[in-house]
């Protein structure tokens, strides 16, 4: 079950911050600290949150 919880997290914050696939600095920021309350809530692994962390940093480097 827990693993259904943390699937659909990840994949509304990717609707949430990476729907555009562009982040600006101040969305990027947002992204980054709700993936971390993602992990510390235990929704998402280390693991998952370093994939969303990627996932942000490609997304700001692409508005660059």
């Amino acid at each position: 079950m827990e693993t259904k919880k943390g699937m659909a997290a990840i994949l509304e914050w990717r609707a949430r911050f990476l729907g555009e696939g562009v982040l600006q600095e101040a969305e990027y920021d947002q992204a980054l600290m709700a993936a971390q309350q993602l992990e510390q809530s235990g929704l998402v692994s280390p693991a998952e949150w370093v994939a969303m962390v990627r996932q942000a940093n490609a997304a700001l480097l692409d508005q660059r």
